[in-house]
């Protein structure tokens, strides 16, 4: 079991489309937003490595300018 918590951050004018495509990703979900585009995330899967690719994944959706690594729980 994997759980990783993290800090996205998306243009303000691209935050809804960001938002949206975060939650396509398996075992993924957006905890709080701001208009000003941050985002409070988690990944919540099984393999850890699924989790390291999800979040490489998150840096290549148009408009994320960052990702920030908070939280990882690995068992």
């Amino acid at each position: 079991m994997t759980i990783c918590s993290l800090v996205v951050y998306a243009t303000p004018e691209k935050a809804p489309v960001v938002e949206k495509a975060i939650t396509e990703f398996e075992g993924t979900e957006v905890h709080a937003a701001t208009e000003e585009g941050k985002m409070v995330v988690s990944i919540d899967h099984p393999d850890r490595t699924y989790c390291s690719e999800t979040i490489m994944g998150l840096h290549n959706i148009d408009g994320v300018i960052s990702t920030s690594l908070v939280y990882e729980y690995y068992e």
